[in-house]
């Protein structure tokens, strides 16, 4: 008997050694497949981020403007996650040398390639001006020159074909036409030898020296341009991740050695056996899952299960006649802050199953969410009558369906822009474009009169106008008042910029504010209002707003030319109010806060513009710290008679009444306005019902 319980004994120690043994391989492998899935995540991130980079290069080589700016971040953001990578612990043991090596040799790569971007993008630049400014003055060259003489008419002609060829070197790559560039140069050499000083020959001049320019300039460029296109850093990737995969497999290989060995223990007794075989299967087919959600990963929208950009440029380069459909829905940034972001991901999710029911089976398409609430639907078709039914039928979809989401019935309607052009994306993207703008159009397919060239010929002409007046200290503010509605006194003005073009003559920033964000000159402008706002203020006993961007107070440069102004006016700072505007834009919290913390340290005020409008985010407003609310005035406008912006301007000034906030109605345009806004217990109002703005002194004589 004792014997026998000896031999239990021994029987269960052996199988509790056992499964001891096996719960600790069996927690080593998890922790293997868990980690190789971690970084094969990082690796994958890593080779879309160097793919993204790439194109996103490419296509500052097509466009007039590209805010180089996106380069820079990115390529700092590669540089940190390579760092990251390379901080991997599990890279310091003897397992993983090679991928270390390797990830050595990538970052190695990824700075000459930084080289050559930077390279790339100075000598883009300085070729952009000359291909926008040769075709302006050969346009001037028709007006200018007589067509009749035959010298300045082969000047006509010449420059002619300098645009040609031009337009052919830098949207071709065709390295070849620089040869007959630099002939061309020398036809305009001579011929502007038999032009007399003047006009004429001034243009001949300015014209030789911006053609020897690109000439010069463009080998260096299609040099930079072929390294940039190079796949070998590509290559060095995907090789390190190979390297990864192979040492990810020995090292879970030897785990794997020593689960075989501890199947021998199994044997000790049946029960053992037979439960630690049914729960490595199990363990095996979720490594197994694991494996193949890794390999689906990088094509894959996680939240959709749709296809995803990378997938989509992978399929689109196999097609010989692809449509692409654009749906973008509707006012979704609206869902998303009224009923919270877990609603919107799961309309998102009810969304794409939608597309799968509707869209024709026999049309072999693939969907695609391309990034936020843009889907997309990408097939062979030649014929636009097919593309507009598929379209159609969609359309008619949604229109039918209402979507219960957690408890909520929610309808929502697309809008679709679709292309059979080429740049198949961005054309189809144009059209879509065209539909947000459009208060009828439903959905457009692109034709060439969607092109945003004249666009960009307007955006060149305000920059230009812009650069003009900031050389000449031609930017101004211009003072609104705001008026205190209980003594109805005018204590506040608004200070307003405005581009004074001639004596007399000024413009609004509705002309050049996109323009100013593209150059990044936003943060001049500010600064030049609040040093003139200073000294208006220096001179009278007045309050004064002043706008910031968000861009302005998250710019270290920026902030700095504001705090150096506020010490130099210190003993006027105090009545300076920073009106801070396109809060929705805000994606830094504690930046804008640290911002406003500073500000208040020299007394200035904090007021939030354009309240009510796009966002409706007030925890996250009151944890800045603001003073004063500025109603929009989309809902202001029309509170004497629409109930529904009544009620909403209402609702705010209840909210600012109990977070003490003071309260500004603007774009008061009329007797009932102003009426309807006193009735509200709104504290200040401003409109051109009030006061238009007006220079310095209109309102204050004798400055």
């Amino acid at each position: 008997m004792g014997r026998l319980v000896f031999k239990v004994l021994i029987a269960l120690l052996a199988a509790a050694l056992g499964v001891g043994l096996i719960l600790y391989q069996q927690n080593r492998m998890r922790e293997g497949f868990e980690r190789v899935e971690r970084v094969n995540t990082e690796l994958q991130s890593l080779h879309a981020d160097l793919i993204d980079l790439q194109r996103t290069i490419l296509e500052a080589n097509y466009f007039v403007y590209y805010n180089n700016d996106l380069f820079y971040r990115k390529i700092d953001e590669i540089h940190t996650h390579i760092e990251a990578l390379l901080q991997t612990p599990s890279f310091k043991n003897r397992y993983h040398m090679g991928t270390y090596r390797s990830l050595l040799r990538l970052k190695h790569h990824f700075e000459a390639l930084t080289e050559t971007i930077n390279n790339f993008l100075t000598l883009n630049a300085s070729l952009k001006n000359s291909s926008i400014y040769l075709p302006t003055l050969a346009l001037k060259a028709y007006n200018l020159f007589d067509i009749n003489d035959p010298t300045e008419r082969q000047i006509i002609l010449t420059l002619s074909r300098i645009n040609a060829s031009l337009f052919l070197a830098k949207n071709a790559m065709d390295e070849s036409l620089v040869k007959e560039l630099a002939r061309y140069k020398g036809e305009l050499e001579s011929l502007a030898k038999r032009i007399e000083e003047g006009p004429k020959k001034g243009l001949l001049r300015v014209s030789i020296l911006h053609l020897g320019l690109f000439v010069d300039l463009f080998p260096k460029f299609s040099k930079a341009f072929d390294e940039i296109r190079d796949q070998a850093i590509q290559k060095e990737i995907r090789q390190t991740m190979e390297i990864f995969s192979r040492e990810s497999s020995a090292e879970i290989g030897e785990i794997n050695r020593i689960g075989e060995f501890l199947l021998a223990l199994y044997l000790m007794t049946i029960a053992v056996v037979l439960y630690f075989v049914f729960h490595s299967e199990k363990e095996y087919i979720r490594l197994k899952k694991t494996q193949e959600r890794l390999q689906r990963s990088l094509i894959t929208d996680h939240l959709t299960g749709l296809g995803n950009r990378e997938a989509y440029m992978q399929h689109l380069r196999g097609m010989k006649h692809p449509a692409l459909i654009l749906i973008n829905i509707d006012r979704f940034k609206h869902i998303n802050e009224f009923y919270g972001s877990r609603v919107g991901d799961h309309l998102l999710q009810a969304v794409a199953q939608l597309l799968e029911e509707v869209v024709p089976k026999e049309i072999g398409a693939r969907l695609y969410r391309l990034g936020g609430d843009d889907f997309g639907i990408l097939f062979e078709c030649e014929d636009p009558a097919v593309l507009k039914g598929v379209i159609e039928t969609i359309l008619g979809r949604f229109d039918e369906q209402t979507f219960d989401i957690d408890t909520l019935s929610i309808d929502i309607s697309v809008s679709i822009g679709a292309s059979m052009a080429g740049k198949l994306f961005e054309t189809a993207d144009m059209a879509l474009k065209s539909v947000k703008s459009s208060k009828r159009r439903r959905y457009a397919i692109y034709d060439p009169s969607m092109d945003v060239s004249e666009t960009i010929a307007s955006n060149i002409y305000a920059l230009r106008q812009l650069k003009t007046a900031i050389s000449q200290n031609a930017v101004i503010p211009y003072f609104q008042p705001i008026i205190h509605l209980e003594s109805g006194k005018t204590l506040k003005y608004e200070a307003l910029a405005r581009l004074q073009i001639k004596e007399g003559e000024t413009i609004t920033p509705y002309y050049f504010i996109e323009a100013a964000k593209q150059a990044k000159l936003s943060g001049v402008i500010t600064t030049r209002i609040l040093k003139k706002t200073l000294e208006v203020a220096r001179k009278t006993d007045a309050t004064f707003s002043v706008n910031l961007s968000a861009e302005d107070i998250t710019s270290v440069h920026d902030q700095k030319r504001i705090f150096a102004l506020l010490a130099d006016y210190e003993e006027v700072a105090s009545r300076i109010v920073f009106e801070i505007l396109e809060t929705e834009e805000i994606e830094d919290y504690e930046i804008i806060s640290d911002f406003i913390r500073r500000a208040k340290r020299f007394g200035c005020r904090i007021s939030i513009d354009d309240f009510g409008s796009g966002y409706s985010n007030f925890e996250k407003l009151l944890q800045l710290d603001i003073d004063v609310i500025k109603i929009d005035g989309s809902l202001i406008k029309d509170v004497d008679h629409n109930t529904h912006a009544e009620l909403v301007v209402r609702t705010i000034v209840d909210f600012a009444r109990g977070a003490q906030l003071e309260t500004v109605a603007e774009f008061v345009h009329s007797k009932a306005v102003l009426e309807k806004v006193r009735q509200l217990d709104i504290d200040y109002a401003q409109g051109f019902y009030l006061g238009e703005p007006k220079p310095v002194n209109h309102y204050f004589k004798g400055l």
